[in-house]
């Protein structure tokens, strides 16, 4: 019995906190690029879609459309004015070349775009790379490198109307105005939502492990809470033995038998000093008055019952097989189990009423603890833990203590829950 209580007594360690994924967002006063973005797990385009595409789709997927349609554009269309084919040619191969760095080097390849555009000015090949160039500035990059290359891009795209005598037309500088803001705010947008699911994704972590947290420290208490009352079982049976070794001696015998008889309160007052010491700091300082109180047990079932219909709930208790004497952490393990699994259907399940069986076998107890509820009186898999109570955790300590074994759960949609303990008494 004494190595159950310290067993009982053996905390729970607690896991290091683990660190949360970083946000996508860069934060003011930091670099928009501490790192390369193509490093990255996930991008805020697959992220905000829900799409999960291969990286070097992302990559080079873009890359390739531009340069096919660039490409098309040369071998079917006449150029027009200013640099001719072969130059326009060569802008193109550089430009498709220099977009496999984007997100190395965002700002330099936009820089790039923008020159191109400005000296080649023929649409079909330098707007695409342009436009794709500040999609990723605009993805990754802080607000005022944003704002920035912006309007950079947009006055990019009127001057070269001007340098290549080009109509200019309030159609015309609008509806380049427009892409412009439109690949911006598709960017923004792909990143405020990438940002947004990347929070909830953290805090559903955060959550979790805070839940999985207070289930540990309810183990925990609850295994002190335990030790405590098995504490004081196992030192008023243990008193009783040196009083009655001493008794015994007084009443007179051989010299052996006394000694033998010395010998074994002796090693009675040891075990008790020994247990005070390891376990006696587990009392509570503000527990004192109640922990001097005998401990209940199955003989406290029907006045239990009796508080449980006076708070409203109808309860019986029905008691099958031959009743007999249990061992004393037994006989405190069922009482508590009983009256655990009632608060909870007091607070939790809504019933109108419950039933307690205790079932007597020759080896074994079995108690039931039935309600007709419409909410589970443990319907978190580790009872109350969140509002700081122990729930079904209590539940399962002290049935695992003797090797027993605990259903606990719903008989159906709406139709009450069940709590089955059934503990070894041998």
């Amino acid at each position: 019995m004494f190595a159950q209580v310290s067993d009982v007594a053996s905390s729970l360690p607690l896991e290091d906190e683990a660190r949360f994924p970083a946000r996508w967002e860069a934060h003011a006063g930091r670099r928009a690029y501490p790192q390369d973005v193509t490093q990255r797990t996930e991008r805020p385009l697959t992220t905000a879609l829900g799409w999960r595409l291969p990286s070097w789709l992302l990559d080079y997927g873009p890359i390739a459309f531009i340069f096919l349609v660039g490409a098309a554009a040369l071998a079917k269309h006449h150029v027009g004015p200013g640099a001719g084919r072969a130059a326009l040619f060569a802008g193109l191969v550089i430009l498709s070349a220099a977009l496999l760095i984007r997100h190395r080097a965002p700002l330099a390849v936009l820089a790039l775009a923008v020159v191109a555009q400005v000296l080649l000015g023929w649409g079909p090949v330098v707007v695409f790379p342009l436009l794709l160039a500040l999609f990723t500035v605009a993805e990754y990059s802080d607000r005022p490198v944003v704002i920035g290359a912006t309007l950079v891009a947009g006055a990019a795209m009127v001057l070269t109307l001007v340098v290549h005598h080009t109509q200019i037309t309030a159609g015309s500088v609008g509806s380049r105005l427009v892409v412009i803001g439109l690949v911006v705010a598709i960017a923004l947008y792909l990143r405020a939502r990438a940002d947004y699911i990347n929070g909830l994704r953290e805090r559903a972590e955060r959550l979790e492990r805070e839940r999985e947290l207070l289930s540990q420290q309810a183990v925990g208490d609850e295994r002190v809470r335990i030790a405590r009352e098995l504490h004081d079982v196992v030192a008023h049976n243990v008193s009783l033995m040196v009083v009655q070794a001493q008794a015994l001696a007084a009443t007179g015998g051989t010299e052996a038998q006394n000694a033998t008889l010395g010998h074994v309160a002796d090693l009675g007052r040891d075990a008790l000093s020994e247990m005070h010491r390891m376990l006696g700091v587990l009392r509570l300082q503000d527990g004192d008055a109640a922990e001097r109180e005998p401990q209940p047990g199955v003989r406290d079932l029907p006045a239990l019952i009796e508080r449980t219909r006076q708070a409203g709930l109808a309860t019986t208790l029905t008691v099958e097989g031959a009743a007999r004497d249990l061992p004393a952490a037994v006989d405190l393990s069922v009482y508590r189990i009983v009256q655990e699994a009632l608060t909870n259907v007091i607070r939790h399940a809504h019933a109108a009423q419950a039933t307690v069986t205790l079932v007597y076998s020759p080896r074994a107890v079995e108690v039931t603890v039935l309600d007709d509820g419409t909410a589970a009186n443990g319907a978190q898999p580790n009872g109350d833990v969140a509002t700081g109570g122990h729930g079904l955790v209590g539940m399962r300590e002290r049935v695992s203590l003797f090797g027993g074994d605990l259903e606990a759960g719903p008989l159906g949609y709406g139709h009450g829950y069940r709590v089955r303990a059934l503990i070894p008494t041998t």
